[in-house]
C-alpha cells in the first residue's frame, strides 16, 4: 500500500540476492538495482536480510535475520522502530495463517 492510498512507487533501490521461493528470501539494500554498491549510503541503514520459511512439527518456522555493517548501525536501525516493525509484521502474518488465510 502506498502512502497515499493509491499509487505505490519504490521507496528503496535494493536487490534480491537470493529467492528460493516458499522457503527463502535475501535482499540488501546495500547493493542497487544496478548490482553497485549504493551510493549514497542508504538511509537511515544499509542491511542485508534474509527471510527464512521452515517445517516445523507445529506448522511454519518463521524466522529473519537481519545484518548490519557493525553494532552502531544495528543500534540505529532498532532506535528507529524497524525491530518494533518486523515484530509487528511477523504477528500479522501469524494471525493470517492461524486464520486460515489462503487456504
Amino acid at each position: 500500500m502506498s502512502d497515499d492510498g493509491r499509487a505505490f512507487t519504490p521507496h528503496t533501490d535494493a536487490v534480491f540476492l537470493l529467492v528460493e521461493p516458499a522457503s527463502r528470501l535475501a535482499f540488501t539494500n546495500a547493493v542497487d538495482s544496478r548490482w553497485r554498491p549504493a551510493a549514497p549510503v542508504p538511509v537511515p541503514v544499509a542491511m542485508t536480510a534474509e527471510v527464512s520459511l521452515l517445517d516445523h512439527p507445529e506448522g511454519t518456522d518463521y524466522r529473519v535475520v537481519v545484518r548490519h555493517q557493525d553494532p552502531a548501525t544495528r543500534a540505529r536501525h532498532e532506535r528507529l522502530g524497524f525491530f518494533d516493525g518486523w515484530g509487528a509484521v511477523s504477528a500479522a502474518l501469524a494471525a493470517l495463517a492461524e486464520n486460515g488465510a489462503g487456504s
